[in-house]
């Protein structure tokens, strides 16, 4: 029995003794191993150049909503009624075509509003939203509400999120004005909100501010030449569902003019037509005169569409904050940007090419104006930042900020 013990336990012994020797062959061949592809690894670095990574702001801004500015408190005592509620019908569920399919009822020069959101790209007619002023939509998994006032020519698309939990809201056209200009009201807690604010002024929410998203106020051509993946919202069946009628027979009807187009040539400041006093510093010209409106953090500033005959973009700062202005004044398309981008202030020149491409003098790089996205050079695939910009009638725009500077290009 000893022997036995003895004999295995030298068998155990030399076994043992052999994996040692096994064991260090494989490792030794394992330390080579790594050896050479580090070797390969590091020539073929030194001979093909690394593939460019964007920036981590490469994010597309579509994506992310932006909190508006708070409004100053409001009176409700100054919000006037005008007509009943839901006389003007807000759309709910809107029906769409694919841009492509909508020649018969699309005109080249109609304006729109245009926006993507998590690459789902969409057009509201102007003639449509005239008749209805809010759609309540679903864009790219993010509830929306389209909101166009016609008497102060404003366009904003928010985010129907609001509130500490995050509630869905949906809104309505209230019939009340604030300044000549859109008061909505959503119909989960009656409470009353400004389109030029972007936050309730009165009942259960009031003081709660709307996230906007960054949107676009140009014709169906420019749009279309843009984004030919766009869908347009469905004029016959939009007609259908809230029977429209024609023009002849129901002025906010048929789609196929805007009703408020006579309004936009005449001097009246808003339907009310109240005559608004302005300092000399303020708006020239005839009431109906339009501006880019631009908010940041608390400032506020008037970019006159005169100012922009001759060249389509500007290098400013509002509030101390670098931003980027431009507008095309042949379709009235007109964005903003602020300028910082990862702690580098740029400042932007024209390209050679497209009056719609700008460079960047720090970097060289293109940036494509439509989007605030770099298109080449080092900062490719980064995005501007947007800020809250929307046209309006200038005799709205200061009514509603009376502090606000006026931008001059001399």
């Amino acid at each position: 029995m000893n022997r036995f013990k003895f004999m295995r336990g030298e068998a155990i012994g030399a076994w043992m003794s052999h994996w040692r020797q096994w064991l260090w062959i494989v490792f030794a061949v394992a330390i080579i191993g790594a050896m050479s592809v580090a070797l390969v690894y590091e020539r073929s670095s030194a001979s093909v150049p690394a593939e460019p990574h964007p920036p981590e702001s490469s994010v597309s801004y579509h994506d992310e909503p932006v909190l508006v500015p708070p409004p100053p408190e409001i009176d409700p005592d100054v919000v006037e009624s005008l007509l009943s509620r839901d006389s003007i019908k807000a759309i709910d569920d809107p029906h769409f075509l694919p841009g492509i399919e909508a020649a018969h009822f699309m005109f080249p020069d109609e304006q729109v509003i245009g926006l993507e959101i998590n690459g789902d790209i969409r057009a509201y007619p102007i003639p449509v939203l005239s008749a209805h002023e809010i759609v309540n939509d679903v864009v790219g998994g993010e509830d929306i509400a389209v909101t166009w006032c016609p008497l102060c020519y404003t366009a904003l698309v928010f985010s129907r999120r609001a509130g500490t939990g995050g509630d869905t809201l949906s809104f309505g056209v209230s019939g009340k004005l604030l300044y000549e200009t859109l008061v909505m009201y959503d119909r989960e807690s009656d409470s009353l909100w400004s389109q030029l604010y972007g936050a309730a002024l009165d009942g259960p929410m009031v003081g709660t501010r709307l996230s906007f998203f960054p949107s676009v106020f140009t014709t169906w051509s420019a749009w279309i030449e843009e984004n030919l993946e766009t869908l347009v919202l469905d004029k016959d069946e939009t007609c259908r569902r809230y029977s429209c009628g024609n023009y002849s027979s129901n002025p906010r009807g048929g789609y196929d003019v805007d009703p408020y187009a006579s309004y936009y040539n005449q001097p009246d400041e808003g339907v009310i037509n109240r005559q608004i006093p302005r300092d000399s510093e303020q708006a020239v010209g005839t009431a109906k005169v339009r501006v880019l409106g631009i908010r940041v953090a608390g400032a506020a500033k008037a970019y006159p569409y005169a100012a922009f005959e001759s060249r389509s973009w500007f290098n400013d700062e509002l509030g101390g904050i670098p931003i980027l202005v431009w507008l095309d004044i042949d379709t009235q398309s007109g964005l903003a940007y602020l300028r910082n981008l990862d702690g580098l202030e740029l400042t932007f020149e024209a390209s050679s090419g497209s009056d719609k491409i700008l460079v960047d003098r720090e970097t060289g790089s293109q940036w494509e104006t439509a989007s605030g996205e770099a298109i080449s050079g080092p900062l490719l695939g980064s995005h501007l930042t947007p800020v809250i910009a929307t046209s309006a009638f200038e005799f709205g725009w200061y009514d509603y900020f009376p502090e606000s500077e006026t931008f001059n290009d001399q």
